[in-house]
């Protein structure tokens, strides 16, 4: 038996961080895939957080300080729309001008794979090139690919660190309001405003706005066991977050053992036969070792550096 997930692929947006971003790299798990529209990406980030720092601005139980400093991070979002534009509309002319300086402004991003994504920014945009070149040359990066169960078990650490440390104090308050996997319909109207205060032309809004019909909010169920999850991630405290992690991961992609990179377990043979069932515990056990790993890892460094001190 199937089991569906309440995350729709581009139609939820969910109230906290969700596993798939800590995980995916450009919105894909199949490595082959063909290169991803990197500017794509950042107009849609750009959009998305000028709408959240905008509703942040305005909401109410925020202290005033809160409030302002959110209205100023939408400013400079505005800012970075504006120049954004100017690098896609007349990349000559947006050259020439960073050329002369020693900062790109606001073009940092979280992109999943944001060290290539943002090494392709700075070479593009030829930053410095007519002041201290030779200080600014971009570095070559040894990216080591980690294990399929690695990769989910750093997944689940950052995005249960992310979501608890940014959303902490809220999420009994969101609870009350949204429930837990409840889906709550996004009113066209907030994407039409989010749209004009980004200066969107009639085209454009035509063209993109109707992808979001349909969209929704959500609290994931798997916030829940927040409350009782004991921090910081350790090795006390690794099968903890493995408990989150796998309620996570089964709510937001509950055959996600049906994915390339799990393959090879999909053709082991299991005392209980090749079922889903089996093929999941399998790599969940898998995920629960390369935690406790990670874990052990941590606890080397950090004692390491404290004898070196």
């Amino acid at each position: 038996m199937r089991r569906h997930s309440s995350f729709e692929k581009g139609k939820a947006q969910s109230l906290v961080f969700t596993f798939s971003e800590a995980l995916c790299r450009d919105g894909e798990f199949d490595p082959h895939a063909p290169e991803p529209d990197l500017l794509k990406w950042l107009d849609k980030a750009l959009y998305f957080d000028a709408m959240i720092s905008a509703d942040e601005a305005e909401y109410d139980k925020l202290p005033a300080e809160e409030r302002d400093a959110w209205r100023s991070y939408h400013k400079a979002l505005e800012a970075t729309q504006e120049l954004f534009e100017l690098y896609k509309s007349s990349p000559a002319l947006f050259r020439k001008l960073a050329a002369q300086m020693m900062l790109l402004p606001c073009f940092l991003s979280r992109h999943p794979d944001n060290a290539r994504f943002n090494r392709f920014l700075l070479e593009d945009s030829t930053l410095c090139h007519k002041s201290t070149e030779s200080a600014c040359q971009p570095k070559p990066q040894h990216l080591v690919r980690q294990s399929w169960p690695i990769r989910y078990a750093y997944a689940i650490i950052e995005t249960i660190d992310l979501t608890a440390d940014t959303y902490e104090d809220r999420l009994p308050f969101w609870a009350e309001i949204y429930g837990y996997g409840a889906k709550h319909p996004i009113p066209m109207s907030q994407y039409e405003e989010a749209a004009r205060k980004l200066n969107w032309d009639e085209e454009r809004q035509r063209l993109e706005l109707p992808s979001y019909v349909g969209s929704y909010k959500i609290l994931p169920v798997w916030t829940e066991l927040l409350s009782a999850l004991k921090r910081p991630f350790n090795s006390a405290n690794a099968q903890g977050y493995w408990r989150v992690g796998k309620a996570m991961i089964l709510e937001e992609m509950p055959d996600f053992h049906e994915r390339h990179e799990w393959e090879s377990y999909r053709r082991r043979r299991y005392k209980t036969g090749s079922k889903p069932g089996a093929v999941q515990h399998a790599i969940f056990k898998d995920i629960l070792a390369a935690l406790r790993t990670i874990a052990g890892s941590n606890h080397r460094r950090t004692a390491a550096k404290t004898v070196t001190k």
